[in-house]
């Protein structure tokens, strides 16, 4: 009898502790917060960094609800369970985390594309590549002796006309699920948070600019190098029609 109630002890207190070892953690991390003024949204994810969801003040995840924020300490306040957790932002982990499941990866990817506005930047990218070319041919034009306004707005038309017949949608569906195959759980969680950074923030803002800035510098040299090319090709013609 005692051995009988000795091994049942003993079993129950297996139980219990692979019960303990494989509950999941309820802790969280603050990853980001996407401050746009008058709103505030926080990057919330699991310590193995495997869930993770955008959420405001007052709706939860993983069972904490946001219930403030701070934002001269950055303390995200969140109450789990009727206990008050506060939570300090979390800085962006090297992503060499569990790589997550392909759908929650690919919410996180989609997020992401919402969270760069990918649309807009689309847009302001292109407008400013096609800016920076039309200065490039005008200087090109005015080398030549003669600058040609209507042929350059006739390009930059018609170059406006075929983007504006693009349709975004299937492009950024196309690159979310891109960047999920891509990125492990974990990076595109690092990634989300970049962004919701100051400076993350900036690099979404700027980088229309700071493309057009890359192609003045840069196109200078490929029409050099395209200039060359093009004479190559005309003596490897001609040395051709001669041997023929």
């Amino acid at each position: 009898m005692k051995s009988l109630l000795r091994t049942s002890l003993a079993l129950l207190l297996s139980i219990n502790l692979l019960s303990a070892e494989t509950e999941p953690s309820s802790e969280i991390l603050l990853r980001g917060v996407l401050d746009m003024g008058t709103t505030q949204t926080f990057s919330l994810s699991t310590k193995d960094g495997i869930a993770s969801k955008w959420v405001k003040v007052g709706q939860s995840f993983k069972d904490h609800t946001v219930v403030s924020f701070d934002s001269d300490t950055q303390i995200l306040t969140v109450d789990h369970a009727g206990e008050t957790k506060e939570l300090s932002l979390e800085a962006a982990q090297e992503g060499n985390g569990p790589s997550g499941d392909m759908e929650t990866r690919l919410a996180e990817a989609k997020h992401l594309m919402s969270l760069i506005d990918f649309e807009d930047m689309m847009d302001k990218t292109i407008a400013a590549q096609m800016d920076a070319m039309a200065e490039m041919m005008t200087k090109q034009m005015a080398a030549n002796g003669e600058v040609d306004d209507a042929l350059i707005a006739f390009q930059q038309k018609a170059v406006s006309e075929m983007f504006s017949e693009i349709d975004w949608e299937p492009i950024k569906e196309g690159m979310s699920k891109a960047y999920a195959e891509t990125f492990t759980q974990d990076e595109l969680s690092s990634i989300s948070s970049f962004y919701a950074t100051p400076a993350g923030k900036a690099t979404i803002t700027k980088q229309p600019e700071l493309q057009e800035k890359t192609m003045k510098i840069m196109m200078p040299a490929i029409m050099s190098a395209a200039g060359s090319m093009q004479q190559k090709m005309m003596k490897f013609m001609q040395e051709r029609q001669a041997a023929e």
